[in-house]
């Protein structure tokens, strides 16, 4: 399963697994309630190479369950937005990426036309973890099953994922993104602290130390048709704004952003 991962990835040339490259978000790991907080969110890489991410959705969700749209401005290579905290909980930023489409016959490769979606999360703990299994029930989504709040290095990390509210398999991987004595600063993701092939969307693992991880949960594809219309030109040029690409199947990646101590 890793094997085709690695191959499709690279291939498309957008690769989280096969390059390095995560869609996360930065953010202080003490926050308190009463506060306003800076996130930061990139698609990153451990060797320095990044870009700002075309996102389609950016909102956190607050622990009362309002759901607000976040102010987004472009700083080095990624988007930063000040989320404003009231209550204590865990308030949940969720971005997503604008859809791409991938043909394996632009390298003449035979296979089913592809529309790749990648979903992002960030569990922002404020002095309690209530609100932490919050769901849409749509899409892709990595849930966790633990209060995030004083989670510890040496702690079992325990999360579920679903497609449309449903379990799904797939493949994940976590790194860490940056230590607790780091300052909010661009830091980007390093070497792979674990991986693994899930049944079920079940992921279970150690946190070996502590730090910002991010998981990457690269879900089986899901075998629905249907067409797209393309919101931007392809870079390589194989479709323009506008055009309406019919696809075979689907390719989801979704990714989770949260704190150790």
């Amino acid at each position: 399963m890793k094997q085709f991962y690695l191959l499709i990835l690279a291939i498309m040339g957008m690769a989280a697994l096969a390059s390095g490259h995560v869609l996360y978000a930065e953010y202080p790991q003490d926050i308190s309630a009463d506060s306003e907080v800076d996130v930061w969110i990139t698609y990153g890489h451990c060797h320095g190479e990044k870009m700002v991410p075309d996102l389609s959705v950016a909102e956190v969700v607050s622990p009362d369950g309002n759901v607000k749209e976040l102010d987004l401005d472009e700083y080095k290579d990624g988007l930063t937005a000040t989320v404003e905290i009231g209550e204590p909980g865990c308030y949940i930023l969720d971005f997503h990426m604008e859809p791409y489409f991938f043909d394996p016959k632009w390298y003449g490769i035979s296979g089913d036309k592809e529309l790749t979606l990648n979903y992002g999360r960030g569990l922002m703990v404020a002095e309690s973890g209530d609100n932490y299994g919050w769901s849409s029930g749509e899409e892709l989504e990595i849930v966790p099953l633990a209060d995030p709040y004083g989670l510890e290095a040496g702690d079992e990390f325990q999360a579920e994922v679903f497609w449309n509210g449903e379990p799904i398999d797939g493949y994940y991987n976590a790194v860490m993104a940056k230590t607790p004595s780091d300052l909010l600063t661009i830091q980007h993701a390093v070497e792979c602290e674990v991986e693994g092939d899930s049944e079920d969307g079940e992921i279970s693992f150690e946190l070996t130390r502590p730090g910002l991880w991010v998981i990457t949960f690269f879900a089986d594809t899901v075998e629905e048709s249907g067409t797209w219309t393309a919101t931007s030109d392809n870079p390589e040029g194989h479709y323009t704004q506008g055009d309406e690409l019919e696809y075979d199947a689907i390719a989801p990646t979704a990714y989770l952003t949260f704190w150790s101590g």
